[in-house]
């Protein structure tokens, strides 16, 4: 099938190309078990990304949940993470002003603290001038604080100390150095479609940069499973910063090294733009009409005879066009070895029982809320100031005691309730 041509075409070129890194989004966690000698597994649970290295419109498709964003709440967020960004650098120093070559934006990749972030919020809330915009405000508040607690972002907001540790994460994810395993596959089965929108896109834009900032020294292949996901042909579908990422990297990326490998089994919902900056060509059987039009308006006239067959091939049987091959061909793909073949240890772990008595349904109920027992535990012994999130070394801390009336609000928490419209309230 499909996968199993991936698989195969990725290990010979790796044969071919010892020094290619290759991403592969994968949305069924099932190459790594076809590349077990190459293949490093990163998932939600290893993935390291942390939130500042996301851009403002990534960013905000997280904190809005895949929903259209609110401009305005936009609007403060493009003011005020440059300052969170200039606290971290500069503890301490006063309003930040943009200066030169140095100036920060919402989109550098430089680290800060969401207690930072969440402190300019509040600080602009005291503002007699924005009296108006307090609800926006409150609002924008509450999403960041939201998602930094939410479970499924944990990969984001997981470290307590926030450091520079963009060097590592990129070695990490592209393999450099490879170590010998020069495929990263990036499982996403079970994630949100917020979250794989915004994390895609960070990955193809991170892999065009690698790949322009190196001058060509680094080969890089990112391979999308399923793209139509990604890059539909309606374009008021699909995630804008990913399908510009991925555009990019189509038109321009193999100038500097960087290629991107498109694998979908409905043609004809993928962005004509992208199929049109492809140069090698593999079909398998296609019995949709639809589909096979897109196939013949790719291929030469002269060969236009050859897709005659393509709705009754048989199982390992393709025709391959393009840059690739001398001539348009019918050919049939190696024999993978049972073990090899995509998902096979997916399908061997989950062998259906005659009765189905078997099942462990407190198992299936964890992995569908997403919170390991430990957590959940924890959720229950402590509480989480969610004003004080990751960058915070008190990011945790134990159940704060009842307050009592007479004591004094300012100097625990440094704020004065007048300026900020807050008084402190019994339980």
């Amino acid at each position: 099938g499909k996968s199993t041509a991936v698989s195969l075409l990725l290990r010979k070129s790796i044969e071919a190309r010892p020094d290619l890194r290759i991403l592969i989004l994968d949305p069924h966690n099932e190459f790594a078990a076809s590349l077990p000698e190459y293949c490093v597994r990163v998932d939600s649970k290893t993935l390291d990304l942390p939130f500042w290295m996301f851009r403002l419109e990534e960013f905000a498709e997280v904190l809005f949940r895949g929903r259209e964003t609110e401009p305005e709440e936009v609007d403060v967020l493009r003011d005020l993470i440059p300052a969170a960004k200039n606290l971290y650098r500069n503890p301490g120093s006063g309003t930040y002003l943009r200066r030169g070559s140095d100036a920060l934006t919402a989109d550098t990749p430089v680290p800060y603290r969401i207690a930072d972030l969440i402190k300019q919020i509040d600080e602009r809330m005291g503002m007699l001038e924005s009296k108006n915009d307090r609800p926006t405000l409150k609002s924008l508040k509450t999403r960041i604080e939201s998602a930094a607690s939410d479970p499924r972002y944990r990969f984001m907001f997981n470290s307590r100390l926030i450091e520079d540790t963009i060097h590592e994460t990129i070695g990490n994810i592209f393999r450099v150095p490879n170590h010998g395993r020069p495929v990263t596959c990036f499982e996403m089965a079970g994630m949100p479609s917020e979250v794989v929108n915004s994390v895609c896109s960070v990955l193809a834009r991170l892999a065009f940069d690698l790949a322009l900032w190196s001058e060509g020294r680094l080969r890089l292949l990112l391979l999308c499973e399923e793209a139509h996901r990604y890059m539909p042909a309606d374009p008021r579908l699909g995630f804008a910063p990913t399908r510009h990422a991925l555009s990019r990297i189509a038109k321009e990326g193999r100038k500097y090294g960087c290629y991107l490998g498109v694998v979908t089994q409905r043609p004809g919902e993928l962005d004509p733009t992208i199929l049109s900056q492809c140069s090698t060509f593999f079909a398998m059987r296609l019995a949709n009409e639809q589909d096979q039009a897109i196939i013949r308006s790719a291929i030469a006239d002269s060969s236009a005879s050859t897709l005659a067959f393509l709705s009754s091939m048989g199982q390992r049987e393709a025709i391959a066009f393009g840059e690739g091959v001398a001539t348009t061909m019918r050919l049939k793909f190696e024999k993978l070895a049972q073990e090899l073949i995509p998902g096979t240890g997916t399908r061997e772990k989950a062998v259906p029982s005659e009765t189905g008595e078997d099942v462990d349904l407190a198992a299936i109920v964890e992995r569908l809320r997403n919170v390991p027992k430990p957590q959940q535990q924890m959720a229950f012994a402590e509480v989480v100031d969610t004003a004080r999130q990751a960058g915070d070394p008190d990011y945790r801390k134990p159940a704060a005691p009842r307050m009592q009336p007479d004591e004094d609000f300012d100097t625990r928490y440094g704020l004065k309730p007048a300026t900020f419209g807050m008084r402190p309230q019994n339980d």
